[in-house]
Order: structure tokens, then C-alpha cells, then sequence
């Protein structure tokens, strides 16, 4: 990303939330999957190391909105007092939906070993 704005179309976009979402979430499988065996030396172990990823994920979703949404109405309310303008709320979707989608490939790589072993 170049950080220059540039125009693109909801599936441009949702495609790309997918991509990003998805091969962070193999490379937290990746890594999660690759402690949880050294640590238990098994396919358990691997497995445990997945799930642990993705619920570590989705904790951290839910953590971004609850942290958004907490601290939205403090500062709509000291800028109220100041005199300046408010702007709207914007919660954080694509971070949030990148970690749900990453938690996802996490479980998804887990049912699968799990399936094939």
C-alpha cells in the first residue's frame, strides 16, 4: 500500500479485507500451530496452539470495538465543550473484521487437521 487515496469499488474493497484477513490469519496459524507442537510435542498440541490463535483473535476484535465505542462519547464530549466540531464515530470494521477473519483460518486450519488426522 502506497498510502496514496484511490478509488475502489464495495467488492474491490470487501476482496480485499478477505485477502489481508486471510493471509494473516495463515500466518497466525502458522505460528500458533508451530508452538502449540513444540510445546506438546503432538497433533494435540499443534491443534490446542490454533484454537488458542483464534480465540486470541476474536478477543482482540471484540477488544478494538468495546475500546471504540468506550472512548467515543468522552471525546464528542470534551470537544462539545471546547467549542470545536464533533466528528461522527467511525469504529474500527476493517482491523476488526481482518482479526475475525484471521480467528477464522485459525479454526478452519484446526477442523482440518483435525478431520485428516
Amino acid at each position: 500500500m502506497s498510502g496514496a487515496i484511490k478509488s475502489q469499488s464495495r467488492g474491490q474493497a470487501v476482496a480485499e479485507l478477505l485477502v489481508r484477513g486471510s493471509l494473516y490469519g495463515v500466518g497466525a496459524a502458522a505460528l500458533s500451530a508451530g508452538l502449540g507442537y513444540l510445546r506438546g510435542q503432538t497433533l494435540a498440541g499443534a491443534l490446542d496452539g490454533l484454537n488458542w490463535a483464534g480465540i486470541l483473535l476474536w478477543i482482540l476484535a471484540g477488544a478494538m470495538i468495546y475500546g471504540s465505542i468506550g472512548t467515543s462519547s468522552a471525546e464528542v464530549e470534551l470537544r462539545s465543550r471546547l467549542g470545536e466540531g464533533t466528528k461522527l464515530d467511525a469504529l474500527p470494521f476493517a482491523p476488526m473484521l481482518m482479526a475475525l477473519i484471521a480467528g477464522c483460518v485459525c479454526f478452519l486450519v484446526a477442523w482440518s487437521l483435525k478431520a485428516a488426522f
